[in-house]
């Protein structure tokens, strides 16, 4: 892999002005149409080219105008855009196309083949002007592979509940901040913390304030921390830790819960009172869904609990 260095570009000959010029006096673009041109500064001179991709790219929506009308270019730190000269990927028989999806002819002047990068995948249409732009000579289509192979496996972003952390420090939203604590202080999935915790998360929402923006609807608790801990904690004792971890215990004791015929209390008191071999026999049984069963035997027992009580109280 050879990065062309930038006195020799020239030598390359894969720029021509003129060329660009009259594509864009000849072209005619449709108001659902994106540009399929890109501006960048390399050295101390500005060009302007077409990425290309082949069959293999990553695919790139026309358009994601939700997510990216939000980013703001001052707060985005810099980033490596890699391309490489396309005429290896002409002479082994690559197709290449432009972001249209439109085949480009061998040969044609102002074309550079993106390579994909995890950091630079939506930024490569988005900043105005691309700067710290390399150029790379392939031997083959095969090198061209294997350096975003050995690159990208080791790039990753950012997991459920990091992006919950990160959209709680961008915002300073309490909601968001106890997710992330509750998921990382009992190592549970996002989706548990938040079914725990008793509210909901939108995608959409977290991308918003990962960008330090407030939504309209602002994330609410509908349980206090201390006793999404509490009731946590106990589904560990009465279910294991695997199984206060999955998320079908939790939805049954928020459904029970949520039709207000037991209290918070009565539920944990069915917890911890409930025999072993009751729960062991739920998830025996060999019902449709998992969640029946625990919901079955759960309910029985507090009905069964109940119904002592009262007759405790009236004897």
């Amino acid at each position: 892999m050879k990065v062309v260095e930038v006195s020799k570009i020239a030598e390359l000959k894969i720029f021509n002005s003129e060329v660009m010029k009259e594509k864009k006096t000849n072209e005619v673009v449709g108001t659902d149409e994106l540009p399929t041109t890109v501006r960048a500064t390399i050295g101390d001179t500005e060009v302007e080219f077409t990425p290309a991709f082949t069959d293999y790219s990553m695919e790139h929506p026309k358009k994601k105008d939700a997510l990216l009308k939000n980013a703001e270019a001052d707060k985005r730190m810099d980033v490596i855009f890699h391309f490489a000269t396309p005429e290896v990927f002409w002479n082994e028989g690559v197709t290449l196309y432009d972001r249209s999806g439109k085949s480009i002819s061998k040969d044609t002047p102002n074309v550079l083949v993106a390579c994909d990068m995890a950091d630079t995948y939506w930024r490569l249409f988005l900043d105005e002007v691309l700067t710290n732009v390399q150029i790379h000579e392939f031997e083959s289509v095969q090198e061209y592979a294997q350096a975003i192979g050995n690159s990208m496996l080791l790039s990753r972003s950012l997991s459920n509940v990091e992006k919950i952390g990160y959209a709680a420090l961008a915002t300073g939203n309490e909601a968001y901040k106890e997710v992330f604590e509750f998921a990382k202080r009992n190592n549970v999935p996002m989706n548990t913390a938040q079914l725990y915790l008793d509210l909901k998360l939108k995608p959409a929402t977290t991308q918003l304030m990962m960008l330090g923006k407030e939504p309209k609807m602002v994330p609410t608790l509908g349980r206090t921390p201390e006793m999404a801990q509490k009731l946590y904690e106990q589904n560990t004792m009465t279910f294991s830790k695997g199984g206060a971890t999955k998320r079908y215990a939790i939805r049954v004791e928020n459904s029970l819960l949520k039709n207000q015929k037991y209290s918070f209390d009565e539920l944990m008191n069915a917890l911890k009172t409930i025999p072993a071999n009751e729960i062991a026999l739920a998830e025996l049984q060999g019902c449709a869904e998992k969640e029946m069963c625990i919901m079955e035997t759960l309910t029985s027992w507090m009905i069964k609990t109940k119904r002592q009580e009262l007759e405790k109280n009236a004897a």
